[in-house]
Formats: structure tokens, C-alpha cells, sequence
């Protein structure tokens, strides 16, 4: 017995500084990593979060761009750092594809922990102005139609535009084109010049081109979009896999991070998504707000993983 509480008393000493430490948190500069180049999407939020969370916590948080081989670079400094919360990473949809597409990853998914899902860009499924096609069963009907010769425009294999595209013809049985270019700027160009036919891209990046009767939009992913409101989803229009189609992001830190320090941090990620001024300028940008917990959020990374694991293998879908 006595050797008991010898034992127990030990770890209780032990466990000071980890509560001292959660206590004072955050006590110094934070710094959060964004695995791209700034100007970006996640940039642009991440830096939103920065500011907002400098003035919660009355300390300066600075935005680290660590951009490189598909966010690898930056994502695998995040897993390396030091698990004491002053290195918190931004992550976008595409960290989810990272363990098919690169088996030699340089960190495993369990050396982070997923702090919260911050937002989503809602997909949208684009078509040419006079394509005949004006909702999904059309564009199913007119695919099994004409099979083959409907195109599709990617960024490229290993993007969400054709995880996505990949994805829809599995569960509509169709078979489409894919036509990829060199990012989802010049698809845009020969969606709207009526050279390709359709594309599955975010709704964000081309809202003014919709609003201009530029681009036709058959539907949004997810259970609907707040960018696109009167635009039904491909869920509601009878097709479930579209409840899938978004791309989210996280907020993630080293998995040794201590559990009071996790919920602080995603406490007050949350907290910040609730600010309206934050949501305007958010959704300004294209991004809506999601806003999961660390519990929600490790799950919902985990079946993320494994449903894009699946459709990534199941299309032989490779980085070249």
C-alpha cells in the first residue's frame, strides 16, 4: 500500500506542470504554420485567426507559410514540433488525401491531432453556359447518352476537382473525359469559352462568373451552400455521395499536445468562428464556417482518410 501511494503521489507531482502549463496558456508568441503560399485561401483565414486570437490571448501569433510538395513540407514541421501548443497548423481538404497519393509520408497521421474543422469551401458542379444539360439527371441522362465524349476539366489527377469527378461517376455510373489543366484558373477560362463541358470546382472561386451568367451551376455539394442559397444539392437532387463533396479545414497540432491545452485551443478557434465580423469576412472569401471540436474533428479526419483512400486507390488517382 505504502508503495502505492508512493506511486501515486509521483504522478500527481508529475502532473504540475502539465496543468500549470495548460493554466497559463498561452504565456509567449504562437505560431501557426500554413503548409502553402500566402495569398490563398487558407492564408487568408489563417491570418484572420491570427489576429483574433493575438487579442484573446494578449500575446502575438505569426503566421509561418511553409509552402511545398503538396503541403507536406509544412505540415510535417507541424507534426514535428515541439507538442506544447506555440505550433498549431493549418490544413485545407487536401491533407486528407496525403497518405494514399504519398505512402513515404515523412509523418504519420497519428503524430497530429486534429484541434478543430474550422471551414469549408463548398464544390459546386459547373457547366458551360449552353450546355443542355440544367440539373444533375439531366447531366447523368446526357453523359449515359453521349458516353465518353462529355469533358470534364481537373487542376489535375490528384486534385479535388477530379477526386470529385472520380467520385460522382462511380455513383451515377457515367464515365466522363477528364481534361486536366494547369490549375483551375485556366479551366475556368475554357469552361466559360465552351471548350469543356463541365467541371467540379469551389463555389468561391467562381461566384462572380456564376452571378454573370458565365457559368451554369447544377449543384452544390454538402447539405447546401450559404454562397449559393437557391442552388439545390446534389444530395437533395437524390445523389448522397454529394453530402461529401467540400473541403474543409483543421486546425492541427503535434499528438502529444496535453489535453487541456487541445481544448483550449479549440475552445477558442470555435470562439472565433462565431465572431460575425470573422464569418462575413470568411464567407466574403468563399469560405463557410464549419466549427467541430477536437472530438468531432479527429473522427471526422479519420473518415476523411479513409473514404479518399478508397476512391484514390479505386481510380488508380496518382500525383503524376
Amino acid at each position: 500500500m505504502l508503495k502505492l501511494c508512493r506511486k501515486l503521489a509521483a504522478l500527481a507531482i508529475l502532473a504540475l506542470p502539465l496543468a500549470a502549463h495548460a493554466a497559463n496558456y498561452p504565456s509567449k508568441p504562437v505560431r501557426i504554420i500554413v503548409p502553402y503560399t500566402n495569398g490563398g485561401t487558407l492564408d487568408l483565414q489563417t491570418r484572420l485567426y491570427a489576429d483574433a486570437l493575438s487579442k484573446m490571448w494578449g500575446v502575438s501569433v505569426v503566421v509561418d507559410n511553409r509552402p511545398g510538395a503538396s503541403g507536406i513540407i509544412g505540415t510535417d514541421a507541424v507534426a514535428k514540433a515541439a507538442p506544447d501548443g506555440y505550433t498549431i497548423g493549418i490544413v485545407s481538404g487536401q491533407h486528407s488525401t496525403l497518405p494514399p497519393l504519398f505512402p513515404e509520408l515523412p509523418f504519420k497521421f497519428s503524430d497530429l491531432k486534429t484541434v478543430a474543422i474550422l471551414t469549408q469551401v463548398p464544390m459546386a458542379l459547373l457547366a458551360r453556359p449552353d450546355f443542355p444539360a440544367n440539373n444533375v439527371k439531366e447531366l447523368i441522362e446526357h453523359a449515359k447518352t453521349n458516353p465518353g465524349e462529355v469533358n470534364a476539366g481537373t487542376a489535375g489527377p490528384a486534385t479535388m476537382n477530379n477526386i470529385w469527378l472520380k467520385s460522382f461517376e462511380e455513383a451515377t455510373d457515367t464515365k466522363f473525359m477528364a481534361v486536366p489543366f494547369r490549375g483551375s484558373g485556366p479551366a475556368h477560362i475554357d469552361l466559360m469559352a465552351g471548350r469543356i463541358d463541365i467541371m467540379f470546382d469551389a463555389a468561391g472561386a467562381v461566384l462572380p462568373n456564376i452571378k454573370a451568367g458565365r457559368l451554369k451551376v447544377l449543384a452544390v455539394g454538402g447539405t447546401g451552400s450559404e454562397l449559393l442559397p437557391d442552388v439545390p444539392s446534389l444530395a437533395s437532387q437524390g445523389y448522397p455521395i454529394g453530402a461529401t463533396m467540400f473541403s474543409p479545414s483543421a486546425a492541427v497540432v503535434p499528438a502529444a499536445t496535453p489535453n487541456e491545452t487541445v481544448e483550449k485551443l479549440s475552445k477558442d478557434f470555435l470562439a472565433v468562428l462565431q465572431q460575425p465580423d470573422i464569418r462575413k469576412r470568411l464567407l466574403d472569401a468563399g469560405l463557410e464556417v464549419i466549427g467541430k471540436d477536437s472530438d468531432e474533428a479527429d473522427k471526422f479526419i479519420s473518415s476523411e482518410v479513409e473514404r479518399l483512400t478508397k476512391i484514390i486507390r479505386d481510380n488508380n488517382i496518382t500525383t503524376q
